[in-house]
């Protein structure tokens, strides 16, 4: 199976081209893929496919196998790849996701992505609290109470402001919190501190991955809960462990802007 492996802000992905629609993973051979000692190494792996409905098809799957409706950093290095393959030919094009219509534009050696609207319905994030918003609520582990705000940005993300992101127990916390029972399907968990209304640092306990140096949905949800909470206002600078991303709102559409880039090309037997 040939493959290439990109990254956006260190977050790595496997990208297969089966236009032909003639590959099928399962759960162990995508994890095993995905493994940074027996396979390529990745945080994730996506297949690009035709689609009937929009420029072109991304199906996207997690370091452990299970499928996901989208990934930010991971869209981004999917647009970069199928326009640089010349599998699609126009820099802004649609991608068709588990997660709805994405809207990519290449500009020079960045992507810029229309994420279109966050969802703050418990329901469809989901979180089992009766509440039509999920804004300052607390949960408790290990007897502490952590406050915190979901929203679902084509996946869940839950939001936790701290004052030192550097000192705080985020490899403790952050796989107790994605299985806290207040999520039924686990949760993306961002860990965030405010420098001020213009810049934010943040890291993300990623859902069945762990601890990523970058996460677009996640830096999409994180600013989309302060401009809530009217701590920035409609465009911020977000400083991730891989570097830097830009999220800005028109509207309410989301739109994210950040690089891509391909690491290496190679051919694998599955």
């Amino acid at each position: 199976m040939k493959f290439v492996k990109m990254q956006g802000l260190g977050n790595d992905f496997i990208i297969v081209n089966d236009m032909e629609e003639k590959i099928s993973l399962i759960k162990e051979q995508i994890r095993l893929l995905c493994d940074r000692h027996f396979g390529i190494g990745a945080d994730g792996l996506m297949l690009v496919r035709p689609s009937k409905i929009y420029d072109i098809k991304m199906l996207f799957y997690n370091q452990d196998g299970t499928e996901a409706a989208m990934c930010g950093n991971g869209v981004r290095c999917f647009a970069k790849f199928v326009y640089d393959k010349k599998i699609v030919k126009k820099n802004q094009f649609d991608i068709e996701t588990k997660a709805g219509k994405i809207s990519p534009e290449i500009i020079d050696d960045k992507v810029q992505v229309n994420m279109g609207r966050a969802d703050f319905n418990p329901q469809n994030i989901p979180v089992d609290i009766e509440k039509n918003k999920i804004m300052n609520e607390i949960l408790s582990i290990n007897g502490k109470n952590i406050v915190f705000s979901s929203v679902l940005v084509g996946v869940p993300h839950t939001i936790i402001e701290v004052e030192n992101l550097e000192r705080y127990p985020v490899k403790d916390l952050g796989p107790l919190i994605e299985k806290h029972r207040f999520f039924p399907f686990g949760t993306n968990v961002n860990f965030v501190e405010a420098l001020d209304s213009k810049e934010i640092k943040m890291v993300t306990w990623e859902r069945g991955v762990g601890l990523t140096l970058a996460c677009g949905t996640g830096a999409c949800a994180v600013a989309t809960i302060m401009r809530e909470k009217e701590k920035i206002k409609d465009r911020v600078l977000i400083h991730l462990p891989g570097g830097d991303l830009v999220i800005k709102f028109v509207n309410e559409d989301i739109f994210m802007l950040g690089p891509a880039k391909q690491v290496y090309k190679g051919e694998i037997n599955i």
